[in-house]
């Protein structure tokens, strides 16, 4: 019965917690820089930001040597250097902490700035692992490439998923999580080397309170923004990342594995009665700001040409399978290189996972990813 209770408190006071969205959320955030920018014009996409790290994707003719980022950081904290500082970023990364208003917390985070184009070629080697849930006792991994710019290498951390939200949904103080209990983790029998595995998991105990009762193993190009997925699950993935060229083809491998139980918790859009898995890419136009996000259902007016695995390769096999699928243009569309682009890869091991719609259980590996291009 004390047990019972105990969890009731502790799913009623996280209840308050993401429906008001104040400052108190987990991994610490009254320390934690919220947005960062430098001067628009020099800006390739918006400003990547992750737990202990702000990555400037910028053109090569910023002068790394003056830069003043400035930051907006949650109510209160403050930050050494000072905001808006002039520093010499041309040597690598630069770190900045933050503090909370109480002094009782602060964070250290990395600034880093690259002009190298993304990668096209995606062998999933490079990973590491990071803390989170609301006890600071889970441990998750992220995914990252390494870019070297005029020789000098930096992590840049491209790829996302929710694993970092799933971490809120744990209650148990006791509980800590390893990076195999995620959604989205890192496994050493990929097709080569590493791979990626994808699985749809129960988000018990406090998942169905917040009316997320499962999670999909997703990996996206783009950013997790927690805060927004807590109240819009949908605006809180930002799919896309700067691409310059006119792909042609998107390729990899994959394995899928398809749960047994399929829920239908989102019936006004359910079209499925039996899990899937799913993985695409998408060219669209768009500003540094501009991102497609989870509720694009492939007809944003962004959006130039499009890959998708057909619906006959999302079945399940247990070997290493390759999908192989040119990019269609959406009608009256064409790859015009006088605009700016970003390029959008997305894998789930639940179809309809962002509306919650799943199997517990489904299980997809993913390795040896490459987009072709002109």
């Amino acid at each position: 019965m004390m047990r019972n209770t105990y969890y009731f408190l502790i799913a009623l006071f996280l209840g308050l917690f993401f429906s008001s969205c104040t400052k108190d959320e987990a991994l610490n955030s009254e320390a934690d820089i919220e947005t960062a920018q430098i001067n628009r014009e020099f800006l390739l996409t918006a400003p990547m930001i992750s737990n202990d790290k702000v990555t400037f994707r910028v053109s090569k003719s910023l002068d790394l040597t003056q830069v003043a980022p400035e930051f907006t950081l949650t109510p209160g904290a403050t930050i050494t250097p000072a905001n808006g500082s002039v520093r010499d970023f041309s040597q690598g990364p630069l770190t900045y902490t933050v503090t909370s208003e109480s002094k009782r917390w602060s964070k250290t985070y990395t600034v880093a700035f690259t002009n190298a184009e993304i990668s096209t070629i995606y062998n999933f080697e490079l990973f590491k692992e990071e803390v989170g849930g609301y006890y600071g006792n889970d441990f998750y991994h992220v995914l990252y490439d390494i870019k070297v710019t005029d020789s000098i290498e930096s992590e840049e951390f491209i790829w996302a998923s929710g694993n970092r939200g799933f971490a809120m949904t744990d209650g148990d103080p006791d509980n800590a999580k390893k990076p195999s209990d995620f959604p989205t983790s890192v496994v050493e029998n990929g097709f080569v080397g590493h791979g990626v595995k994808l699985t749809t998991l129960s988000t018990e105990p406090l998942g169905p309170i917040m009316q997320s009762p499962l999670a999909a193993g997703n990996l996206f190009l783009g950013t997790f923004d927690v805060a927004i997925a807590v109240s819009k699950p949908l605006k809180g993935t930002k799919f896309g990342l700067d691409f310059n060229y006119e792909p042609t083809m998107f390729r990899g491998f994959f394995k899928y594995t398809r749960g047994k139980d399929f829920q239908v918790n989102n019936v006004a859009k359910n079209k499925l009665k039996e899990d899937r898995w799913d993985a695409y890419a998408i060219l669209f136009e768009a500003e540094p700001d501009d991102f497609l996000y989870g509720d694009h259902d492939f007809i944003d007016e962004k959006i130039v040409s499009i890959a998708r695995v057909p619906e006959e390769m999302r079945k399940e096999t247990n070997t290493w399978t390759l999908f192989e699928i040119p990019f269609t243009y959406v009608e009256g569309k064409y790859y015009d290189s006088s605009k700016k682009h970003k390029l959008a890869i997305v894998f789930s091991s639940s179809e309809e996972g962002s509306l919650f719609n799943g199997a517990i259980g489904s299980t997809l590996y993913i390795d040896e990813v490459e987009i072709v291009k002109n």
